[in-house]
């Protein structure tokens, strides 16, 4: 696992997402220390596929360390935000800075997975869910999606950010190979990706319909997230490789890994409505 520290230059943030490097950030020769501004404008491109907006309850997944629920108090002027992280030491430290934030009447965690998680009973107000770049690491994407879709009131807005299979890769696919193109298997496991997770581009305005979503959008976002990553992977290897306690070693292999499998995988973000 990643230290925040390692990525974020300061303490003031800690994000961890991949960043979504446009430009203005790629021109920058002190590319790795405007992470925190990358990392911010990924989950800014979520709460914008989401259509968030003043007033809304937003549930987060997989929330991290929480720099995202309060992007949603701050700038989009959520009313209220339940964060849901399955790792309960991750949780204890989220509600530590939401009270140095002030924020603990607006702003509640939930120790709990994708899998786990009760809307119904935390947030059954809900008008919007949201998951910044971790949709792809929940045990099964498709079950996540429809439990969304059964528990939520109609209306109800998503937005998430998440990998899948370029189309190119999907069309060169043969009936041996099964769903993923060559290579993606092998590395998926090591990235603790489920191999039923890496769906096809060309398949997800279908699969949303069919989990129960309506007003699907797909923003192909490939190449500022990833090949931004792969930037600052290879600005910042000198330093993460003297820093494996804190997750240099990983975050280096996580680049290596993308750049392995790249021409077969892209990012895209993806707004939605419950049916």
């Amino acid at each position: 696992m990643v230290d925040p520290a390692l990525l974020n230059p300061t303490a003031a943030t800690r994000w961890t997402n991949l960043g979504w490097w446009d430009d203005s950030l790629s021109a920058t020769p002190s590319h790795a220390t405007r992470y925190p501004d990358a990392a911010r404008a990924l989950a800014t491109h979520v709460g914008e596929a989401a259509r968030l907006r003043p007033g809304d309850v937003v549930v987060d997944m997989a929330c991290g360390y929480g720099d995202s629920l309060a992007l949603w108090v701050t700038a989009f002027g959520a009313a209220r935000v339940v964060g849901v992280e399955p790792n309960p030491v991750v949780a204890g430290a989220v509600r530590a800075r939401i009270a140095a934030w002030g924020l603990a009447d607006r702003i509640t965690v939930v120790p709990a997975t994708a899998e786990t998680f009760d809307l119904a009973a935390h947030a059954p107000d809900a008008t919007a869910v949201v998951c910044v770049d971790a949709a792809y690491h929940f045990h099964s994407r498709a079950a996540w999606l429809r439990a969304i879709a059964r528990a939520a009131a109609p209306g109800t807005r998503l937005g998430f950010s998440d990998l899948a299979v370029t189309d190119e890769a999907t069309r060169s696919l043969t009936a041996a190979e099964g769903v993923t193109p060559r290579g993606l298997r092998w590395s998926a496991a090591r990235a603790d990706i489920p191999t039923e997770n890496l769906w096809g581009h060309d398949v997800i305005a279908d699969a949303m319909a069919n989990a129960g979503y309506t007003s699907i959008t797909v923003i192909e976002a490939g190449g500022p997230i990833l090949d931004g990553f792969q930037a600052v992977a290879r600005r910042s290897r000198g330093v993460w490789l003297r820093r494996p306690r804190t997750g240099g070693w990983h975050a280096l292999a996580t680049a290596w890994l993308l750049g392995r499998v790249r021409p077969g995988l892209t990012m895209v973000c993806i707004g939605a409505r419950v049916r």
